[in-house]
């Protein structure tokens, strides 16, 4: 469900260097000022959000992500 809404906010599926070590899939969005990156863990019911160059992105969120209109808020706030 999660992958529907970041995939119409504009985020693509990356392949991440860290996904072996905690099972899951990232999603990136460019931006004019920096990009958003959202990890979503396999086994688990919370996100994290990173804002900032790709490697060095500074964490901005973690925890439940229940609804589109949070990701959506989250993601607009970051660009």
């Amino acid at each position: 469900m999660l992958q529907v809404q970041l995939s119409g906010a504009g985020f693509y599926e990356v392949n991440w260097p860290n996904t072996e070590v905690v099972g899951g899939v990232t999603y990136v969005r460019p931006g004019v000022r920096e990009s958003v990156r959202v990890f979503l863990p396999d086994d688990a019911l919370e996100v994290e959000v990173y804002a900032g160059d790709l490697k060095n992105g500074r964490l901005v969120y973690r925890g439940p992500a229940a609804e589109a209109a949070q990701l959506r808020y989250l993601a607009n706030r970051t660009n």
